[in-house]
């Protein structure tokens, strides 16, 4: 109600994510959309989408204005490192699909996220390749995390929305990149934004809002350094924070 409310009053809802453009999204669509509210497309509600981390942006129509690719060099010495430790590794392609290099055991997160299945393929140039996600457990975050960073950290940014599962992305990119294209789109300035999240890969997201005078606030259940970084805190995602913001 609180999205439809939104559409109602005229306000962009930029969807900012570092998930796909994937099944997720019609399920959320289908939730705010009836006989009064309609989408502009497929991928997007009133506004320009920010998807995988803002390194594929749409416009409001959902056409791609934006589309940043990983270095092939550094998805080889992941694709490497991966296979030589038996991790299992997914890579975010440029057609909206999810390569895995081994079937997963744990598929559950996939489903639960509206994620695009997942297709096991190895990677080669034919692909582009947006980011990659290293599958670990929570707990051993932080040695995968060295792990990577060992062997790419100089030329990729490291970042984690999910525990355990530690992103590969282009050296200097964030979501906030593509948030600030996605707002250039639609002629408005970070200061009239209210933005909320979860995850780390929201830092720079909340720190460009922030700086620039605009409303920023992290659900309950947010990673500690979202926390730190938005002013205001909500309550959890299962306790639809997203609405109370």
């Amino acid at each position: 109600e609180a999205l439809r409310e939104c559409v109602r009053q005229g306000i962009p809802v930029v969807f900012a994510t570092g998930k796909h453009r994937g099944p997720w999204v019609q399920r959320l669509l289908s939730q705010v959309v009836d006989t009064e509210i309609q989408a502009l497309s497929p991928w997007t509600l009133n506004a320009p989408g920010v998807f995988v981390q803002g390194l594929r942006v749409c416009d409001a129509d959902g056409q791609v204005v934006s589309s940043t690719l990983l270095e092939r060099k550094i998805a080889k010495v992941c694709s490497d490192l991966a296979q030589k430790n038996g991790w299992t590794l997914l890579a975010y392609t440029d057609t909206d699909e999810i390569w895995s290099n081994q079937p997963d055991r744990d598929h559950l997160w996939q489903e639960a996220l509206g994620e695009p299945p997942l297709m096991v393929k190895s990677l080669d140039d034919s692909i582009g390749v947006h980011k990659l996600i290293f599958l670990g457990r929570p707990e051993d975050e932080q040695d995968l995390r060295r792990s990577i960073e060992s062997k790419v950290g100089e030329e990729a940014s490291i970042t984690v929305a999910i525990a355990g599962m530690v992103e590969v992305l282009p050296k200097g990119t964030s979501k906030a990149k593509g948030v600030r294209l996605a707002l250039e789109v639609l002629d408005v300035d970070p200061s009239e934004v209210l933005a909320l999240g979860d995850g780390e890969n929201d830092v720079e997201m909340m720190e460009l809002i922030r700086s620039a005078g605009g409303i920023t606030a992290s659900v309950a259940n947010a990673r500690p350094a979202l926390q730190k970084a938005a002013e205001y805190q909500v309550s959890s995602c299962d306790e639809d924070g997203w609405s109370e913001a």
